[in-house]
């Protein structure tokens, strides 16, 4: 994981901090927001999974926590918030292995997240789309934004 992917990050990448995202108090400024789309994208199948176009994958909601959504092939495993958000910033999410917390390819959770995460990019509009632009300045603690923000997305398009 690399602990240098958000300036907001408190942590040394070893549980329980390397789930930081999930109670970071900067969140809602924009994370939440990408996140929030990620978690209708896995809703809307309408209770059936949604195929994540180009791999096997499919995705669906996690019914027990917002902070996790389901991804399945042959067996099923969790996407957690903290995931996604360090490969926006890092484009990155690989797996990796007991001493390699702090490998900067590895994803917070140590679980292969790649090529599902690019799939959900795109099926989110791709990276270009508003709510990732956001994240990626709080992520890099961009005082022009930061000093603007109201907590909306929309304040990044003008």
């Amino acid at each position: 994981m690399d602990i240098t992917f958000c300036v907001h990050y408190r942590g040394d990448a070893l549980p329980p901090t390397n789930r930081f995202c999930r109670d970071c108090p900067i969140a809602k400024t924009a994370c939440d927001s990408l996140w929030s789309l990620v978690v209708a994208l896995s809703r809307s199948g309408g209770g059936e999974a949604v195929p994540l176009p180009g791999t096997h994958a499919v995705m669906y909601p996690n019914p027990r926590t917002w902070d996790i959504v389901h991804l399945k092939i042959n067996t099923r495993w969790g996407l957690p918030k903290e995931d996604f958000l360090h490969f926006i910033a890092t484009g990155s999410a690989q797996m990796g292995r007991k001493g390699e917390r702090l490998d900067t390819r590895a994803s917070p959770s140590m679980t292969r997240q790649e090529p599902y995460v690019q799939a959900i990019v795109a099926a989110l509009g791709g990276e270009g789309i508003p709510e990732i632009q956001a994240v990626r300045v709080v992520q890099a603690n961009k005082q022009a934004f930061l000093s603007r923000t109201a907590g909306s997305v929309r304040q990044i398009r003008e």
